[in-house]
């Protein structure tokens, strides 16, 4: 009944790699919960999603959890695009069935996937392994039984011959001891021990008799096993050419969809080209030479000044026109490569530029604000066209040139990231916690290094902003650093939710913050079956008819305390709704404690896979519930206070 009640979930194979990783990751948290990295790692490496290299080094890691570890492994299949969420989600159908069901709201198949990535030679080939395998397991099975039988009967009637001897010897005895009137006695009580005996001996018989049925029926259980299994490879050798015309199939779409390693971006697939555009065709050594740019991603990036006589100028390129795309022919596959300037920083434009050295192809739109931008800069209201908020991911001393003190989880107005006479700085002001208020200016590192690759910023935001090759590795080999988060500023209503871990810990507090006037414990919702997925925040039980939804989540006037895990926290952001998360650290008390602090352990990692800042609270700011308690609500009450800083949801 349970498996007919099961919703049938979107098709799998129709789903664009976006929406395949939203699903893994709206269940993050479960699977980082259910799965064993090492169960997945054979089909994993069988379609080449996983390479050797990548399971030692997600095995060899000492200092992480095994949780952990089952996030980086995401996070490695995240690199592969489409191929890692269907091989992900391959492997889930075949080891973790509800798990599956769970994720992608449809049932196991046993047919054969239209959008597999395992060969189906490969495929064979590991049913005919799991067939053999069952088959030297049966063999053993019966050895076994063959082996507990001999023994049981061997030792029965060693058994049953010792008893024999012994009543042999006392009869003998008693007849040499007694008279004739005993003897007959002791004859008589040894025919009722013998008729004892025999009855223990009968039963001895019914328990090895009930073993050995057992033993049958494990073996009948086997050969059905292994019937069906051969029966599933017979259906599958029934669908040869079908599988193989899929195969080919899919081999086409992936060679079609491979992009050159130029300049990749982070931005919406949507191109905001409005307006009249003129696009303009030139072949010339160095562009950035016969030109210049002002501007930025607020206001767009524009022609300041063009050189006469130039091949710029000869195409008819004038100062005030602004660049919204820029085409360039990629040497080493001959393929053009369209670059999106409509919205990309100074730095970005210019870095884009100056990669023009043969033939490209520029989209203009005429005359649009250049003359207020102009005016702007003149007047010093403004330093240029970018602005964006970043998050700091690392602390940076202040510097004699005016570089910023900033400290970890510092948020920075960039509003300029080209400022004169220097290359590898940006210009940018503190952030007030509680309001769009610019405190302090100065000038913090771009970290842009020789082989440094741009990610675009984009209106709606861009993450990471740098990916960049170490100077100092002569191998070649890459390593990324991330030293700067975009985020973007939300204000949310008076009263947000409240989401506390770890979860044991939170679980008990929640009951009692409750009874606190402001708050109110989430409860859930009944007829889980009607609602939509994505109203749906987290069911109480897998396939059961409770869930919370993001209704029972919006109270008027309260703080709603979520009974929740983290893989909440993205579906919420996506409503709007922007709950205040307080991890409370922990101290090693005693044996009974042992349990919540594995929980903790096991969900600290988790939050700084988080698209928002999160409240710690130190062991030593409370000592008991109480205090615990006090310190919370104002934790709460400054947190509430806050302007909330999200990354963009680019999955």
């Amino acid at each position: 009944m349970a498996e007919e009640s099961v919703p049938e979930g979107p098709n799998l194979k129709e789903l664009s790699e976006e929406e395949l990783w939203e699903l893994i990751n709206d269940n993050r948290h479960r699977i980082s919960l259910g799965v064993r990295p090492c169960i997945l790692f054979p089909y994993l490496r069988q379609v080449k999603v996983l390479t050797e290299v990548d399971e030692d080094e997600i095995l060899s890691r000492h200092n992480l959890t095994n949780r952990c570890m089952r996030t980086y492994m995401l996070d490695l299949l995240r690199t592969q695009g489409r191929n890692g969420a269907i091989a992900l989600l391959e492997g889930l159908m075949i080891h973790y069935p509800v798990l599956y069901t769970h994720v992608t709201g449809r049932k196991p198949s046993t047919e054969p996937s239209r959008f597999s990535l395992i060969k189906y030679s490969e495929l064979t080939e590991y049913l005919i392994r799991a067939v053999t395998g069952m088959q030297t397991e049966l063999q053993e099975a019966r050895n076994e039984a063959g082996k507990m039988s001999t023994r049981c009967s061997s030792l029965e009637v060693t058994k049953l011959k010792d008893e024999k001897c012994d009543l042999y010897i006392r009869y003998t005895a008693s007849i040499e001891e007694k008279s004739l009137l005993n003897q007959t006695e002791a004859l008589s009580l040894q025919v009722q021990q013998l008729s004892l005996d025999c009855k223990m001996q009968q039963q001895k018989s019914i328990v090895v008799q009930s073993q050995m049925k057992e033993l049958q029926a494990e073996r009948d259980q086997a050969y059905q096993s292994r019937d069906d299994a051969q029966a599933m490879i017979a259906r599958i050798l029934a669908e040869k050419d079908t599988l193989r015309s899929q195969l080919v199939e899919l081999q086409e779409a992936v060679s079609k969809s491979s992009a050159p390693p130029f300049l990749v971006r982070s931005r919406p697939k949507a191109i905001r080209v409005n307006g009249r555009v003129l696009s303009l065709s030139l072949q010339c050594e160095a562009l950035l030479s016969q030109l210049s740019v002002v501007g930025g991603n607020k206001s767009g990036v524009f022609v300041h000044q063009v050189t006469e006589g130039s091949a710029a100028h000869a195409v008819g390129i004038s100062p005030g026109a602004q660049i919204v795309e820029l085409q360039v022919r990629y040497e080493q596959n001959s393929r053009a490569l369209r670059m999106v300037l409509e919205d990309s920083t100074l730095e970005e434009a210019t870095w884009a530029l100056g990669q023009v050295t043969g033939f490209c192809q520029l989209s203009l739109r005429p005359r649009q604000n250049y003359e207020a931008l102009l005016q702007q800069l003149q007047n010093s209201t403004m330093s240029s066209g970018d602005s964006f908020y970043i998050r700091v991911n690392l602390s940076l001393p202040a510097g004699a040139s005016g570089t910023l003190a900033v400290s970890c989880n510092d948020i920075l107005h960039v509003t300029n990231t080209r400022p004169a006479g220097t290359e590898d700085l940006w210009q940018a002001s503190q952030v007030h916690p509680c309001q769009l208020l610019d405190l302090q200016s100065g000038t913090v590192p771009n970290y842009y290094q020789k082989a440094v690759r741009i990610v675009s910023t984009g209106r709606q935001g861009r993450n990471p902003l740098w990916v960049s090759v170490d100077e100092e590795n002569t191998n070649g080999s890459e390593s990324t650093l991330m030293p700067y988060t975009l985020v973007t500023p939300h204000f949310p209503p008076v009263c947000r939710p409240i989401l506390l871990l770890p979860t044991i810990l939170g679980r008990m507090l929640d009951k009692k913050l409750a009874s606190w006037q402001g708050f109110q414990l989430c409860e859930p919702s009944e007829h889980a079956a009607r609602l939509q997925r994505s109203e749906v925040l987290e069911e109480v039980e897998p396939g059961g008819n409770q869930c919370y939804t993001l209704q029972s989540v919006e109270k008027v006037g309260l703080h709603c305390l979520l009974p929740l895990g983290l893989d909440c926290v993205r579906r919420l952001h996506r409503s709007e709704i922007f709950p205040v998360i307080i991890f409370s650290k922990l101290q090693r008390g005693g044996q009974t404690e042992e349990q919540l602090l594995a929980c903790s352990k096991s969900e600290e990692p988790l939050l700084d896979k988080l698209p928002c800042l999160y409240h710690s609270m130190a062991p030593d700011s409370w000592c008991d519930q109480n205090s615990l308690l006090t310190s919370l609500r104002t934790v709460i009450w400054e947190e509430q206070r806050k302007v909330v800083w999200v990354e963009p949801d680019l999955w």
